[in-house]
């Protein structure tokens, strides 16, 4: 029983410890061979990561494209221009973009979406202007229609918020457009670390007047920097900064740049265009690895037979991987490449796979086996979040519409920035009215549930930072109400005691007793309360309900909390109690007064 209190007790203290240094930190960033990296760097209170409502964040309307390319000859016998295309146009009332091809008498001709009826009509005006066409070919992107908006739509929620607990804002605006507000896109923060320590005042005079809006630089210590960019670092200017403070400075030990809307924008708009290529190589691969000159081949193996794709890290590796799945089609294909090529049945293959999205190659892996299944992974020193990224835009595959940037801003916090005042201040008198109650009905063993709660809203807000779960008003509530929940555990655990300690049991043994007998009911209350936070869920992922999900959440994540908090670190807190000689002092665990045993009778309360 002792070795098994000090486990515990160690347990407790470790799941403390991480938690207080993970709010104490305004940024983490922690990176541990074989484990996914840790960056966290959200600027709410304690580094949580607050939501629309309370923090503001990146407004992007994005519309679909529409529209009609023709590409049109005239014979060469016919003298004209772009502007005589223009004004033939112009009379069948189309206004289109003009472009002379080759400076003859080809035009590519940019306008709005022609039906069948209209591009007839801009036809016989080009006829009736200038002379019959040779060629009159026609590209069309026709506007979209309600199932494909609807199609985009669910791409770029399952695009931004895969794991439910980013809370954006995803709509559909009008027949051809999609609004996305995403928490907190706007800024970017730069960790550096120099070889040598640098001013403040230099760094600050180099980052300020580049266009990156009010900037902050804080020191970290041992020559690493943080600092913050009103405006969002573009991809360009990442690398840019990075050269700038390498001049300007010193040389640099590591740069990294976390947050900003050019990464949501990127990872919303960009259609994956995934290719499996046969590379032949000038030498053996598995002597050395694949360097160019090298031919590759195209073996009609693409991002359109891929039935599935997801980020898992590797049992064996311990390496975070994108596991891949083929269809029929793209299975006989893969399985066949793999078949001639693989290492294990041809030690002198000097063929790979190269892996090539958007025309930039990820890997080129030498095929070890024949995987005839049609089941494969692509690794290349991914951590967590590249990994998702890709198996994001993997699984998306391509928008069934094409979309464009239109407009592009910050909102403000939609409920201002007193919301998050005065949520924080209800939760901070919530529970200390909670607090003071219980000790002081409960006395001592109300000072160890206070305690208990404490412990409970550290884990809980650190489980928050680090996942990172985007706080919202319904987050805020679904905690709050999750810490009456944790109150009522401690409560059922006193009441038991407080009965075994009325029918004459020791403090030890009514500890013992009350605890066992307590746990059934606390176990079936928190088990009800999780069924029901997830039937929330499940309705709110299928509803679109953000305010449900996030109330859910919370809610879920407190009951969790909870039962540890309640049955583990409350149990031992009392029996640290006992040990320090307060066992003997029934009287301070109960709000009953006890009366003194009497020769041959059992103990029992005043009335």
């Amino acid at each position: 029983m002792r070795r098994r209190t000090i486990l515990l007790t160690v347990l407790i203290l470790v799941v403390l410890g991480i938690s207080f240094v993970s709010l104490a930190l305004p940024e983490i960033h922690i990176a541990i061979p074989g484990l996914p990296r840790l960056d966290r760097a959200e600027t709410g209170p304690l580094g949580l990561k607050l939501g629309l409502d309370l923090q503001g964040g990146a407004h992007l309307v994005y519309q679909a494209q529409t529209g009609t390319t023709l590409a049109v000859t005239f014979p060469d016998d016919v003298e004209v221009d772009a502007e005589a295309v223009q004004e033939a146009l112009a009379g069948a009332d189309y206004q289109a973009t003009v472009n002379q091809v080759g400076g003859g008498a080809s035009f590519e001709i940019d306008g709005p979406y022609l039906n069948p009826d209209l591009r007839e009509v801009v036809r016989l005006a080009l006829v009736n202007d200038i002379g019959e066409p040779t060629e009159f070919v026609n590209s069309d992107l026709p506007p979209p229609t309600s199932d494909q908006m609807d199609g985009v739509l669910d791409i770029i929620s399952r695009r931004v918020n895969l794991y439910g607990t980013e809370e954006p804002i995803v709509q559909r605006f009008g027949d051809d457009r999609i609004i996305v507000q995403l928490p907190g896109a706007s800024g970017s923060v730069v960790t550096v670390r120099f070889s040598d320590a640098a001013a403040v005042e230099k760094l600050s005079s180099v980052v300020d007047g580049r266009g990156y809006g009010n900037t902050e630089v804080v020191v970290r210590g041992g020559n690493e920097y943080r600092i913050t960019t009103e405006n969002t670092l573009s991809i360009d200017q990442r690398p840019q900064l990075e050269a700038i403070l390498e001049a300007e400075v010193g040389p640099v030990q590591s740069y990294q740049v976390t947050g900003g809307i050019e990464d949501a924008k990127r990872l919303i708009g960009e259609t994956a265009q995934l290719e499996f290529l046969r590379r032949e190589c000038v030498a053996p691969v598995i002597a050395s690895p694949c360097l160019p000159p090298y031919t590759d081949s195209s073996i009609g193996l693409t991002g359109d037979d891929l039935v599935d794709a997801y980020a898992n890290m590797d049992s064996v590796t311990s390496e975070w991987v994108v596991n891949i799945q083929f269809d029929d089609r793209g299975a006989e294909i893969f399985s066949q490449m793999t078949q001639e090529i693989n290492v294990q049945s041809n030690p002198d293959s000097n063929e790979v796979i190269a892996v090539i999205l958007d025309d930039q190659q990820l890997i080129a892996p030498v095929a070890r086996a024949h995987i005839r299944d049609g089941r494969s992974q692509i690794s290349g020193n991914f951590n967590r979040e590249s990994a998702r990224t890709l198996a994001i835009q993997l699984k998306s595959g391509s928008l069934p519409v094409p979309l464009t940037l239109i407009q592009e801003s910050d909102v403000d916090a939609l409920r201002g920035s007193e919301s998050l005042e005065r949520s924080l201040m209800a939760g901070l008198v919530g529970l200390g009215l909670v607090l003071v109650f219980i000790i002081a009905y409960y006395r001592a063993a109300g000072v160890v549930a206070a305690i208990a709660l404490i412990c409970y809203s550290v884990v809980t807000l650190a489980i928050f930072k680090l996942v990172p779960i985007t706080l919202t008003l319904p987050h805020i509530g679904g905690f709050i109400l999750s810490i009456g929940l944790a109150v009522d555990a401690n409560i059922l655990i006193f009441e038991r005691i407080k009965e075994e300690i009325r029918l004459g049991r020791s403090l030890a043994s009514a500890m013992d007793v009350g605890f066992n007998r307590a746990w059934p009911a606390i176990r079936d209350g928190n088990v009800s309360t999780l069924i029901t936070c997830a039937v929330l869920l499940w309705f709110g992922n299928r509803l679109g309900g953000g305010l449900i999900n996030g109330f859910a959440l919370t809610l879920m994540v407190g009951v969790l909390v909870s039962m540890f908090t309640a049955v583990l670190v409350s149990r031992n807190l009392l029996q640290a109690f006992q040990a320090m000689g307060l066992g003997r002092m029934a009287n301070l665990f109960t709000p009953e007064k006890i009366q003194p045993r009497a020769s041959g009778q059992r103990p029992r309360s005043a009335p």
